[in-house]
Formats: C-alpha cells, sequence, structure tokens
C-alpha cells in the first residue's frame, strides 16, 4: 500500500475539461449543421425554380416556340432570382472561419455547382434558337440540378444528431422525387407537344415514374406524421388521377395518335402535383430547422449544466480531501463482506462523482450513435446509386436512363440489392483507376 496525499482535484478537473469540450465539440457540430440545412434550403428554392423553367422550355421546343414563351419568360426571371440569392448565400462560406476541418468537399461541391449555374446562359440561348430537342433541354437543366443535388447530399452527410439525420434523409429524398416527377413533366410535355412518344420517349417516363417510388417510399419511412399525411392527402387530390390517365395515354396509345393538346393539360396537371410537393417540402425543411435548432438550445443547456456540474464536483474533492490510499490488490485482512467498512477507513473512491459523468457521456454518445446507423445507412445508399451511375454515365458513355436500367438488370440478374451493385460499382472504379469502367 502506498499513502499520499491526494492529486485528485488537479485529475478531476481535467476529465471535467475534456468533458466539457466534448459537449461544446457537439454544440458546435450542430451549429454548423444548421447552417448546412440553411444552405439546403437555398438550393431547394433554386431547383424549384430550375424545374419550372425546364419544363416550359421542353414544352416550348415541343409546340416549334408556338406556346407557352410568357410562362418561360416568367419562370427564366424566377430561376434568375433564386440562383443570385443562392450566390450571395454562398459568398458567406468565403470567411475564414467557414473553411473549417471536414468541409472541403461540401465547398468543392459548391465550385461544381457555380460551375454548372454557368452554362445556363448558354443552355437556354439555345432553347430560344430550337437547336435542342426537348429531350437535350431536359438533360441540360437535370445536370445543372444533378450538381446542385449532390451539394445537398454533401451537405447532408455533415448530420451528427439522430433527429436531425432523419429529418435531412426525409428531405432529401422528398427532394429527389420530386425532381424526378420535374423530369417526368418535361418528358411527358415533350411527347405530348410532338404528338409523339418514341420507344426511347415511353421507356424515360417508366423510369421516371418507377424511380419516383423508390425515393417517396424511402421518404415515408423517416419523415414526421405530418408530412406523411400531407404526402398521403396529396395523393388523393384530383390532379393525381388526371396524371394517371395520361401517364397510361403516353404509355400505351401508338406513336402518332397523341393529341397535342394534351401537352398543356400534361403540364397543368404535373404542375399542379409539383406545387403541391413544394409545399410538402416548405414542411420538411420547417420541421428539419426546428429539430436542429431545438438540439442546439438542448444541447447548449447540457453543457452549461455539465460545467456547472464539474465545477461542482472539482469544488467538492478540494474541499472535502483527506489522505487517501490506492491499493494495489485488495487490502490485507478486508473481505468482501467488509465493503461496508470503507467508510470507516475513510477511503474514498477516487473520482467516483466525475465517472458518472464521463460513464453518462459515452453511454449518450454510443446511444446517438445506434440511433445515427439507419439513417446514415439510407443517406449512403442514395448517395453510392447516384455515384455509379454519374461513373457509367461518365465512363460508359451511357444516358442516366441507360446507366440506371443497367444497375437495375444487374441486380435482378444477380438477385442482389440495388445499393449492393451500386457500391461494387464505385468499388471497381476505385480499384481500376478511372479507365476501369
Amino acid at each position: 500500500m502506498t499513502q499520499n496525499t491526494p492529486p485528485s482535484f488537479s485529475l478531476e478537473e481535467s476529465i471535467g475539461d475534456f468533458l466539457v469540450a466534448s459537449r461544446k465539440c457537439e454544440v458546435v457540430s450542430l451549429e454548423r449543421l444548421l447552417e448546412a440545412v440553411q444552405l439546403v434550403g437555398r438550393i431547394r428554392a433554386l431547383v424549384h425554380a430550375l424545374q419550372r423553367e425546364r419544363g416550359a422550355s421542353s414544352l416550348w421546343i415541343g409546340s416549334g416556340g408556338q406556346r407557352y414563351t410568357r410562362e418561360l419568360e416568367q419562370y427564366r426571371a424566377e430561376s434568375d432570382a433564386a440562383a443570385a440569392a443562392f450566390r450571395e448565400h454562398l459568398d458567406g462560406w468565403l470567411a475564414p472561419d467557414a473553411c473549417a476541418h471536414g468541409r472541403s468537399r461540401l465547398l468543392g461541391r459548391m465550385a461544381l455547382a457555380l460551375h454548372g449555374l454557368s452554362g445556363l446562359g448558354s443552355l437556354r440561348e439555345e432553347v430560344l434558337e430550337l437547336t435542342l430537342s426537348p429531350m437535350d433541354s431536359t438533360r441540360g437543366f437535370s445536370e445543372l440540378i444533378r450538381a446542385l443535388m449532390a451539394l445537398v447530399f454533401e451537405a447532408a452527410d455533415s448530420a451528427t444528431d439522430p433527429e436531425v439525420s432523419r429529418a435531412l434523409v426525409a428531405l432529401l429524398n422528398f427532394m429527389q422525387g420530386k425532381e424526378l416527377a420535374g423530369q417526368e413533366r418535361a418528358i411527358g410535355a415533350a411527347g405530348f407537344g410532338a404528338a409523339n412518344f418514341e420507344p426511347e420517349l415511353r421507356q424515360a417516363l417508366v423510369h421516371r415514374i418507377d424511380a419516383q417510388e423508390r425515393a417517396f417510399r424511402i421518404f415515408s419511412e423517416f419523415a414526421a406524421p405530418a408530412a406523411c399525411a400531407a404526402w398521403r392527402e396529396l395523393q388523393t387530390a384530383a390532379f393525381a388521377a388526371d396524371i394517371e390517365r395520361l401517364r397510361r395515354r403516353a404509355c400505351t396509345e401508338a406513336s402518332g395518335h397523341h393529341d397535342p393538346a394534351r401537352a398543356e393539360e400534361w403540364f397543368a396537371c404535373t404542375t399542379a402535383r409539383i406545387d403541391a410537393m413544394k409545399e410538402i417540402e416548405d414542411l420538411l425543411e420547417m420541421h428539419l430547422n426546428e429539430c436542429c435548432s431545438a438540439r442546439i438550445t438542448a444541447d447548449r443547456a447540457d453543457l452549461g449544466a455539465v460545467r456547472d456540474r464539474v465545477a461542482q464536483l472539482a469544488e467538492s474533492e478540494l474541499r472535502d480531501s483527506v489522505p487517501y490510499a490506492v491499493f494495489f490488490g485488495a487490502p490485507e485482512g478486508l473481505e468482501p463482506s467488509q465493503e461496508e467498512g470503507d467508510a470507516a477507513l475513510n477511503v474514498p473512491i477516487v473520482g467516483h462523482s466525475v465517472m458518472d459523468l464521463v460513464q453518462r457521456q459515452a453511454a449518450r454518445l454510443q446511444s446517438v450513435e445506434d440511433e445515427l446507423h439507419a439513417a446514415r445507412q439510407a443517406l449512403a445508399e442514395r448517395k453510392t446509386i447516384e455515384r455509379a451511375k454519374a461513373l457509367l454515365i461518365q465512363h460508359r458513355g451511357l444516358s442516366e436512363d441507360q446507366a440506371y436500367k443497367l444497375l437495375r438488370q444487374t441486380a435482378m440478374n444477380q438477385n442482389r440489392r440495388l445499393a449492393e451493385v451500386a457500391e461494387a460499382t464505385v468499388a471497381m472504379s476505385d480499384l481500376l483507376g478511372k479507365g476501369g469502367l
């Protein structure tokens, strides 16, 4: 047995400092996450405006420049306003304190998104000059929107709170479903406007319909009850029946038997659906902001409580410190049945109170990690599928539809999940390098 005067105050004070620092890091992480959530809001507004412009551009080209001129001008103005607000918001991310550790990929995605926006002017010129087909125009806008959506994925990847992460996954998948609905609107407008659904156009329409279902299914798994109820209500709206009727005609009627007047009917009912989706997106974003703000408030309060408790324990240990004993093995003559004699021996268990705080923090962090797993897995799968599609588009020269069809067909042939095939595609690309696919 070695006896000494206790250094417990300095040791426990140091442990307390690390506990406080741990909780402080959580608050800072949530504050940065709130910044990312606000970025998602700006992106969402810009994507919605571009989706409307894309649909009108497709209809305008399909009609040979005869219809939707005024609406196209209006949607372009709305896109310009949303783009200006987006760029202004991004300027704030160039401040020295914004370029923190872990944000390199996010800032890189911002650069790619701005690069995509720089090509919007030339895309618009080609639309006005009628040098693009409706499908080419749709692809051009979709590429720009895809770059913006990739930025949303990157922002969502920084979530460290389970509730916030679930809200982000719900919003992200709903945005993805809405984007697919916007592509469906543009494709349908092109087909009806030309009074002709070629096989490629029809296949593209079917692909968008199928892909929407998957995105909305994941959204429903993670969304709050209010958003799920709003989604169910949307599906019973009058325009939903009109869309189903027109979908069936697009997919079953022979080419050349379509009435061009249906183009505007299609555009009107699909626009009503997408505008209703925008309201659900608003609900999801509001819930996301509320979750993030509530967690910041709660964690700040917890930080203050931990700081106060650590100070109290340190003060108590300093005041009540007595000579103590550190035993290497059981003290001679002390049997387990004599544990009640600890108090009489005046041998305190050093750090017991602080260790309670340490253990609670460790258990809480483990619980958070467990709850985050499902949300992170859903997000990772979506990111992997998008990355696999991008690799196939880039290295195989496939269209987005062809890339998705290849992944899905491979998954069916191998009896594997789509996410597993996408992961294998990405892994093979990483292994073989750029020329490997």
